[in-house]
């Protein structure tokens, strides 16, 4: 009783305190649970148990978070151990930053090197630090180490030389696998490692259950990946926007043998940027903004999500996606990411090359009776300027729905350097989390757009 009430006395005075302030630019926090990358990866969380040096479950949830490139290297460490017939069993990640400062003041004044300060944070308080050991792939069972995990004595030294030659062995192990993926073990004790961009992540005091879950791209093998073409072919029956005086043109200029006695062919070709399956660069609705040559490569290579609307579009050719919308996709796979190109199904690649039905209308030089399906202002605002995507795609000739007259989703996007994606084919093959995207345009100095060659790799 008096332990709990100790915990509790605890607890409230936190709530008058807090995490040190930094003045620092941090990368954004990224918390990825260990088991959703490797399911193979064992838990054994001391702390929302009463086995632990509390004596007290100090977490509520049995659960793992490293910040991203921190998980996913743990995932490379874990797989090269299973050549030697281990895996990683996984005791802490991050620590809200409040467990700290209850650590550092239940624990006694010479035994205050096995736990981090508060007022200056703990790595594990930035998602970069672990304490993990091995388990036998073979029987499942956690391995013997010099000491035990948490055990406050010069066993836990990762130096430590007494003790069983074998336990010695696999605790060097260990240190060797981890450090090869840049985590660097604590003097003082053998299970716990920090990773090498620690510095580069802030302090945190998000409880396990206020993490929100986000959505992770899969991981590709490009050897084994099905390649899937989202671009319609440039030809004559490509479609342009209703007031574009010209449309693609292709010349020949030789076709036929040459003198030597081969086959020699070659064309050129004419188009406006905008029509086919294009980017339309920032530039094209945003004066200052990049150009088509200027956006960076990562905004064109990307983990792809895919927002499926065509039941809406199917009812109502002028529907437009709606915060709602990505709020029901991202509470089945998980708040999407900054950096994520997004791409919006609709259904409607379906009606090309006909102008009448991808447009809604087919007379000549007038666009003002158009109508298809696209993305809305509270939906785009909601992408671009809180989830930072990289780019946003559709399967209709425009990110802005065919009736708009202001095209503000256009103007959203171009004032974030966000590029919009039109005219895209082939998404009903792509599953709704689960691609890579990789929309390379034509590289065209000073272009408001270009067309466009884009592919999705899909594990």
């Amino acid at each position: 009783m008096r332990s709990a009430l100790i915990l509790f006395a605890f607890t409230l005075s936190l709530a008058a305190e807090g995490p040190p302030v930094e003045t620092r630019t941090f990368r954004p926090a990224d918390l990825v649970e260990l088991t959703t990358l490797d399911s193979t990866i064992k838990l054994d969380v001391r702390y929302a148990t009463a086995n632990n040096f509390v004596g007290k479950p100090v977490y509520t949830q049995a659960r793992a978070f490293l910040e991203r490139p921190a998980a996913e290297a743990l995932v490379r460490v874990h797989t090269a151990l299973s050549k030697s017939g281990y895996g990683l069993v996984v005791f802490d990640g991050y620590r809200p930053w409040s467990v700290t400062k209850m650590f550092w003041d239940l624990t006694p004044q010479d035994k205050k090197v096995f736990v981090a300060d508060p007022q200056k944070g703990s790595k594990h308080n930035r998602g970069c630090a672990v304490d993990l050991s091995l388990y036998e792939l073979s029987t499942g069972r956690e391995v013997e180490m010099p000491s035990a995990y948490d055990e406050m004595s010069e066993k836990a030294y990762p130096t430590y030389a007494s003790g069983g030659a074998e336990a010695r062995a696999r605790r060097d192990l260990l240190r060797d696998a981890m450090q090869l993926e840049g985590f660097f073990v604590y003097p003082w004790e053998w299970w716990h490692f920090d990773y090498k961009d620690w510095t580069s992540y802030p302090i945190l005091n998000v409880p396990f259950d206020k993490i929100v879950k986000t959505w992770n791209p899969p991981s590709i093998d490009l050897a084994s990946a099905r390649v899937v073409d989202l671009t319609h072919t440039f030809d004559a029956t490509t479609l342009y926007w209703p007031t574009s005086e010209t449309s693609f043109a292709l010349t020949t200029l030789s076709r036929g043998p040459t003198p030597g006695g081969w086959f020699y062919a070659a064309n050129a070709f004419c188009a406006p940027e905008h029509g086919g399956t294009h980017l339309d660069a920032p530039f094209h609705f945003a004066e200052t903004s990049r150009t088509a040559e200027k956006i960076p490569m990562r905004q064109l290579v990307a983990g792809g999500v895919v927002l499926d609307v065509s039941a809406q579009a199917a009812r109502d050719p002028d529907y437009r996606l709606s915060a709602d919308d990505v709020q029901r996709w991202e509470n089945a796979h998980g708040r999407i990411p900054a950096g994520a190109i997004v791409l919006l199904r609709t259904g409607w690649s379906k009606r090309w090359p006909d102008r009448k039905a991808t447009f809604g209308d087919d007379t000549p030089k007038d666009a003002s009776k158009l109508h298809f399906p696209s993305y809305g202002k509270e939906s785009a605002e909601l992408l671009v300027n809180d989830r930072k995507v990289a780019a946003l795609g559709v399967d209709t000739p425009s990110i802005d729905h065919g009736p708009s007259k202001d095209f503000v989703v256009h103007r959203i996007a171009a004032a974030a350097e966000v590029p919009g994606l039109e005219n895209l084919d082939a998404l009903d093959e792509l599953p709704e989390g689960g691609a890579w995207i990789v929309a390379l345009p034509m590289k065209i100095g000073g272009g408001s757009g270009a067309p466009l060659r884009i592919v999705a790799l899909i594990p």
